[in-house]
């Protein structure tokens, strides 16, 4: 322990410890991620200081470990810069509801769209989806990215903002936190939010009683467009004409369009025309969640709904529900009822007898490093072994970190198991072949394309084996 520590009585040591603490959560709020600060870092509170070592107390064992193995650095090294000495770090779980530290803000309640005599129409927005409760993984990290930038600078980032994926990824609670923010920064900007559907239904209706004007003026004379579900446009021909020159005329004024689909621009059914304008801009995939990001959806859900789940139930439920969140939703309520029905509490054999019969027949097939690496291989022209092995040139790096990049999301093995497996790379190089090929991937279209065809294809060989 420090001299500065001895100077201090057991209350003054306990209210610098508070009062660094409060300023630490500030500086660490700007280093990680939105959605696992508000979860996991905020949430912990300052308990003591015992034998050089600051005690962080947290609500459960799931945060304790998300704490100790994700946070700890930047935690010892914010904190021990505000205390002014070098400290160790330990956490442990206590009960208690005691809030954080840091003053929490106000929730703003997102202002209604501007209204006229004819908005009516428009869907709003949902206000669950926000930006906050979003948890960010390895799989839609630069879906997020994109999402964030063009709420911060609609029209002057990523115009338009393709995303695109299956169902029940994200992408829709994405466009709706776009929405939000950028209404939340300027109250009066004209955010139009309709599916594909919806607009065709509109237009159609238009025909029927006259009144194209009507219709043309209401959509364009927007801020910021967000529509979603493009894909249900395919084989309409009149709306993908009336569609196309809406999107242009937005376009052209420098407002912002973002756009959801099931599917890539460049597998949609559409006119040449459209998949050409979506193009343009920039395609963001969401892939199905890992492992670890499942988990923290579980857990962020379950504290949503007041629900109180161990470790091992989480990771039962992550583990048989691996490509839609929606359903990890459902699975939630499903057990939630089902426990207060039955007056008991939710243990993995309860979610085992709730869940296990209809999830385990429906998950997909489980890809694995040798299916990679071989569809890797066959697209780059180079050998299997090399891209396993400790070669460094360019020709056999690049392949090899978009292998990792594709191991990282497309499955759940851990950062040092994917070492091992190409090399005996230690996690720091795993993790930073996967942000190399996201820069890439966000520059170069054709890579990205290629990387996109991969995926595919790994997809269709494990549905085919299934």
């Amino acid at each position: 322990m420090s001299e500065k520590q001895l100077q201090l009585g057991e209350d003054e040591a306990t209210l610098a410890l508070r009062d660094a603490w409060s300023h630490a959560l500030e500086a660490l709020a700007s280093q990680i991620n939105k959605p696992s600060f508000e979860s996991w870092v905020k949430t912990a509170r300052p308990i003591r200081i015992q034998g050089g070592a600051v005690v962080l107390g947290t609500s459960s064992q799931f945060a304790r470990h998300l704490l100790e193995s994700k946070y700890a650095a930047s935690i010892k090294e914010i904190l021990g810069q505000q205390l002014g000495y070098e400290i160790k770090l330990r956490v442990e779980v206590v009960e208690g509801d005691e809030p954080p530290l840091m003053t929490e803000k106000l929730p703003r309640t997102p202002r209604p769209l501007p209204k006229a005599e004819d908005d009516s129409i428009f869907q709003p927005l949902n206000d669950r989806y926000t930006f906050d409760n979003f948890v960010v993984g390895p799989t839609n990290r630069l879906a997020h990215a994109c999402a964030a930038a063009v709420a911060e600078q609609p029209g002057r980032t990523y115009n338009p903002l393709f995303l695109y994926g299956g169902a029940g990824l994200g992408k829709t609670h994405l466009m709706h936190a776009v929405g939000l923010m950028a209404m939340q920064a300027r109250p009066d900007m004209r955010v139009v939010y309709v599916s594909g559907e919806q607009f065709t239904y509109q237009y159609v209706n238009s025909l029927r009683e006259h009144r194209t004007a009507d219709f043309r003026r209401r959509y364009r004379n927007v801020d910021l467009w967000l529509v979603d579900d493009i894909q249900f446009l395919a084989g309409k021909e009149r709306t993908e004409e009336e569609f196309f020159h809406t999107f242009n005329a937005i376009y052209e004024t420098g407002k912002q369009i973002v756009l959801t689909s099931d599917r890539a621009p460049k597998d949609l059914e559409l006119d040449q025309r459209l998949r050409s304008r979506f193009e343009c801009g920039m395609l963001a995939d969401i892939s199905p969640p890992d492992l670890e990001t499942r988990m923290a959806i579980l857990q962020t859900k379950a504290q949503g709904e007041a629900m109180s789940l161990t470790d091992d139930v989480i990771m039962y439920i992550a583990r048989i529900i691996t490509s839609n969140i929606r359903q990890l939703e459902g699975a939630l309520i499903k057990l939630h009822a089902y426990a207060s029905l039955m007056k008991t509490d939710v243990t993995p054999t309860l979610a085992e007898e709730v869940l296990g019969q209809y999830f385990a027949e429906n998950a997909p097939p489980v890809l694995d490093v040798r299916k990679i690496v071989e569809e890797v291989s066959k697209r780059f022209g180079v050998e299997p072994a090399d891209i396993k092995g400790k070669c460094r040139s360019k020709e056999i790096v690049i392949p090899r970190q978009v292998a990792m990049y594709l191991t990282r999301t497309l499955t759940d093995t851990s950062l040092p198991a994917i070492g091992r497996a190409y090399g005996g790379k230690d996690h720091t190089t795993v993790l930073h072949a996967c942000r190399k090929t996201e820069e890439k991937i966000a520059q170069d279209r054709s890579f990205a394309g290629l990387v996109e065809e991969i995926k595919r294809r790994l997809r269709d060989s494990g549905a085919a084996s299934s």
